[in-house]
């Protein structure tokens, strides 16, 4: 969207306001909310683990994961600031953020500005990682309120979303519910909008986008399209997963349950068993035992549709002796002439 120079000007204007309204040193605090977040999953996981609920278990160490690596970075972080100069770098001059917004057409074709909400926003081209489609990207940087240690926040929405299969708050293996994870960028990133160097910051963020580092992803993007077995709660390539046919929960190969009579896969609580060779089946190919009412598969049942057991006991209780062929008075006495 096409911006006037006059709103341009404006919103430079507040951006020189924002910066000289807050102290130039940074507020320095622990990252007590990712800590809090992995002190209260590790005492979920101790406790379904006294109560021997491994599935579960499994489940919240998954989660776990990203949260202590988040906790690290903010801890690095934190460490760096702290070994970082003292020195202050100058802030931008209304002049210079002006010059900045306006060169944020140039970079990325359109931005848009609003001067009601204090944002400003600009979008990505689609961004493609090891093959992985993930869509355009909105960056939309807000003013922070005076109690905030930092001048700005931003999010990064995605515009076309391809979350994994596994989280739907996933948008991108560095991005969880809007928020990027900045890893080595965050100081970089800090540093441009302490000092309202806003072109530097989109670009950096852009940059990020379309980096991908394999060692502390929210999702790898080699699992962005695994899924995790409904079963057994593993988690499971495309080319190694099938779904149920009933509820297409999705399941691992070692958790289907192929029916003996259509050969279609279901998970445990869709299928059963044949109660006279207890196969797999599913309930649509049981049949029950004309006689006893057993549910059998095709395979137990006669053109009567008796169940082998059935079957048996009717044909002894209906076989009656040939009376002339066994009676002694009809048998002739040995050595008789015939």
């Amino acid at each position: 969207m096409k911006q006037s120079l006059k709103t341009v000007w404006r919103m430079a204007s507040l951006i020189e306001q924002q910066l000289g309204s807050q102290g130039s040193e940074s507020n320095i605090a622990l990252p007590e909310a990712a800590w809090l977040s992995c002190l209260r999953l590790i005492r979920m996981r101790q406790q379904v683990q006294e109560r021997g609920w491994f599935r579960a278990a499994s489940k919240l160490k998954r989660v776990l994961i990203p949260d202590v690596i988040q906790l690290t970075q903010h801890l690095v972080t934190l460490q760096q600031e702290l070994e970082s100069a003292t020195a202050e770098n100058p802030v931008s001059v209304i002049r210079t953020i002006f010059e900045d917004l306006l060169a944020l057409e140039e970079e990325f074709g359109e931005y848009s500005i609003d001067l009601k909400s204090k944002t400003i926003s600009v979008v990505t081209e689609p961004i493609v990682l090891e093959g992985v489609y993930l869509g355009a990207f909105e960056i939309r940087l807000e003013f922070a309120d005076l109690n905030s240690d930092s001048h700005f926040h931003y999010q990064v929405f995605a515009q076309d979303p391809q979350p994994p299969i596994t989280d739907d708050a996933v948008t991108h293996p560095h991005v969880q519910s809007d928020n990027v994870c900045e890893g080595d960028a965050r100081m970089p990133i800090r540093r441009a909008l302490d000092q309202g160097r806003l072109l530097d910051f989109f670009v950096l963020v852009s940059r990020l986008l379309r980096t991908y580092n394999p060692e502390s992803p929210y999702v790898a993007l080699s699992d962005w399209h695994s899924a995790e077995c409904s079963d057994c709660a593993d988690v499971v390539t495309t080319d190694e997963q099938t779904h149920c046919t009933s509820c297409e929960n999705r399941l691992c190969r070692q958790c289907a349950n192929r029916c003996s009579g259509c050969s279609s896969s279901f998970c445990h609580d869709c299928s059963t068993r044949c109660e006279i060779c207890r196969d797999d089946c599913c309930e649509s190919c049981l049949k029950e035992c004309g006689l006893c009412g057993s549910n059998c598969c095709s395979n137990c049942l006669d053109n009567e549709e008796r169940c082998p057991i059935c079957e048996t006991q009717e044909d002894e209780e209906t076989y009656e002796p040939d009376q002339e062929t066994t009676s002694p008075e009809t048998v002739p006495p040995a050595g008789a002439p015939l």
